[in-house]
């Protein structure tokens, strides 16, 4: 990664965001640039701010995580979208891998991996650990 890598949170609960912000922003390398609390705020914001990842929570109001990744992916093809959620459910998954998401990260894992997920997706891999 020769640049900062932005990154726009998208998880409708507030600790959540909030945790996800504190453990990026203890890395250099990454820059929060913005957050949203639904699917279609999540869609609004990647436009506006052109992220290099999304971080996204599947199950959101107004829009689920996976259609609004698929919409990001279409109008913003460069952004990455890694998956962050509590769904360990195998069609979740495949349907992440099927709308193009490089990552998809267990929330109980965040800690722990989150890091390591965004690096390898933003490199071009891909890197699925649900547990």
């Amino acid at each position: 990664m020769d640049h900062r890598v932005r990154v726009l949170i998208a998880d409708d609960h507030a600790i959540i965001r909030k945790r996800v912000r504190s453990i990026l922003e203890q890395d250099p390398r990454f820059e929060v640039i913005g957050e949203a609390v639904d699917g279609a705020k999540a869609i609004e914001e990647a436009q506006r701010l052109e992220p290099d990842v999304v971080v996204m929570n599947v199950n959101m109001p107004v829009l689920n995580g996976l259609e609004a990744a698929r919409e990001i992916r279409t109008k913003l093809p460069q952004s990455v979208i890694v998956i962050l959620s509590v769904n360990a459910d195998n069609r979740f998954i495949e349907e992440a891998k099927k709308i193009g998401a490089r990552a998809y990260v267990a929330k109980s894992k965040a800690g722990e991996i989150l890091i390591k997920a965004i690096e390898a997706a933003v490199a071009g891999g891909d890197f699925v650990l649900m547990s």
